[in-house]
């Protein structure tokens, strides 16, 4: 069962945040050949001052070695 964790600056309004969890179950599921009933999305807000103390320190930086995109574009290496 892929689990899909969004965290995104605060603001976007509710139907906003589906169609962007939907947009990204339906690209997932047809890469992966996963059905999207499997999916299970998560779409967390985080005000931008608290990003880095947040997201980027706790979160992104710890799995720096798994990471695959960056800035929208793919890490060198993989």
């Amino acid at each position: 069962m892929p689990f899909i964790h969004i965290r995104a600056y605060s603001g976007k309004d509710m139907e906003t945040k589906k169609k962007v969890a939907q947009a990204i179950v339906e690209a997932a599921s047809e890469a992966a050949g996963t059905p999207k009933t499997a999916y299970t999305v998560v779409y967390e807000d985080i005000d931008r001052e608290e990003w880095e103390k947040n997201v980027k320190d706790p979160v992104i930086e710890p799995l720096r070695d798994m990471l695959i995109i960056e800035g929208g574009e793919f890490v060198e290496g993989i």
